[in-house]
């Protein structure tokens, strides 16, 4: 039984939809997925040995270190709730910005 013409153009609508949203996130911040995961485990290995102190000081070293705009990428960390780093980690995920 194959779906009905309105069914597939909902579907084919909806998936662009999505795709669209994911693409918009995306865009927000200032790093693809890989830089985001890899910098998510950097301030959570950081924050096991100096807690947070509600600054984003891990973050920036991160970001200086590999050369990232870190005005560009903490605009994009706010946008998910990353005022500091503990809310980096605990609110920013990658698969939920890159889908």
């Amino acid at each position: 039984m194959s779906n009905s013409p309105d069914k597939e153009w909902r579907k084919l609508f909806r998936d662009a939809y999505k795709s669209a949203e994911r693409a918009s996130r995306a865009a927000l911040i200032a790093v693809d997925y890989e830089q985001l995961e890899a910098l998510l485990d950097y301030i959570d290995e950081e924050l096991g040995e100096e807690p947070c102190d509600h600054t984003t000081r891990h973050a920036e070293r991160w970001a200086e270190s590999n050369g990232i705009d870190w005005a560009e990428l903490a605009e994009g960390l706010r946008e998910f709730g990353g005022d500091c780093d503990c809310e980096i980690v605990l609110n920013v995920e990658a698969e939920e910005i890159f889908g």
